[in-house]
C-alpha cells in the first residue's frame, strides 16, 4: 500500500467538531447478489470495506463522533438519463442503474444494517457527491462540524467526488483508505494519491481509530 503524507505533529481530533461519512454501503454495490455483482463487476474490494467501516462507526460512536450515511437512490423513470447524448454510467450495465429507490438493491448491506439506525444520520442523494442537492452541508454546519472522516464506496466516483466537495467547502478531510474501495485497486490507489496530495490526510482505519481512541483517553483523563 502506498505511504501517504502523515498528519502534522501534535494533531488531534475534536469529537464535537468531527463527523464520520459512510458513503453508499448498499447491496447494489457491496453484495454479491446486488446489481454490480450480478453484472460481472468485481465487488470483492468493496466487500472488504465492510469490516473497517464497521470498526470506524463503532469507534466514532464510542467517542461521541456523529456518523452520517449516504444512501444512493436512482429512479426507474429518471428522464435525465435518456436526455444524454453520451451514454451515462448508469446505463452501461445491462440491467440499468444500481440502487433503484425502494428496492433491496438500495438497502444497506446486512453486515452494517444493525448500525444503520439512531444515532446515525441518513442523507439521501441522487448523484455522486454527498453534498450535491442534499442536506449534508447544512447538517454539518448546524452541528459545528469542521472535520470529516470519509469511508465507503466507490473510490473514484461517489467517494472522491464527496472528498473534493468537502474540501471545497473548507472541511478538513481524513480519508480511510482501507475503508474505501472500487472495483479496481489501481484506480483506488490513483485516487488516494490525488486526495493525499491536494484534499486531505489519507490514513488506514487502524490509524484513524488510534486518533479517535487518543481523544477518548485524553477526555477521560481530564475528568
Amino acid at each position: 500500500m502506498t505511504t501517504y503524507q502523515p498528519l502534522p505533529d501534535g494533531y488531534h481530533l475534536i469529537p464535537s467538531e468531527t463527523a464520520l461519512l459512510v458513503i453508499d454501503m448498499q447491496n447494489g454495490f457491496c453484495s454479491p447478489n446486488g446489481s454490480l455483482g450480478q453484472n460481472g463487476v468485481d465487488i470483492s474490494h468493496m466487500r472488504n470495506t465492510i469490516a473497517p467501516v464497521k470498526q470506524l462507526i463503532e469507534a466514532s460512536r464510542a467517542a461521541g463522533i456523529m456518523d452520517a450515511w449516504t444512501i444512493q437512490h436512482h429512479y426507474p423513470d429518471d428522464v435525465t438519463r435518456g436526455r444524454h447524448r453520451i451514454i451515462p454510467h448508469t446505463l452501461r450495465y445491462g440491467s440499468g442503474p444500481a440502487a433503484l429507490a425502494n428496492t433491496w438493491d438500495s438497502e444497506v448491506v446486512d453486515e452494517l444494517k444493525p448500525l444503520y439506525q439512531a444515532p446515525a444520520e441518513s442523507i439521501l442523494k441522487h448523484r455522486f457527491s454527498a453534498f450535491f442537492d442534499t442536506r449534508l452541508d447544512t447538517l454539518l454546519r448546524m452541528k459545528g462540524i469542521r472535520t470529516v472522516i470519509v469511508s465507503g464506496v466507490s473510490t473514484s466516483l461517489c467517494v472522491e467526488t464527496t472528498i473534493r466537495d468537502a474540501y471545497q467547502r473548507d472541511y478538513d478531510v481524513i480519508i480511510a483508505t482501507d475503508a474505501i474501495a472500487t472495483d479496481s485497486p489501481q484506480a483506488h490507489e490513483e485516487s488516494m494519491r490525488t486526495a493525499a496530495k491536494y484534499f486531505g490526510a489519507v490514513l488506514t482505519t487502524d490509524d484513524i481509530v488510534g486518533l479517535i481512541e487518543q481523544t477518548r483517553f485524553a477526555t477521560a483523563g481530564s475528568d
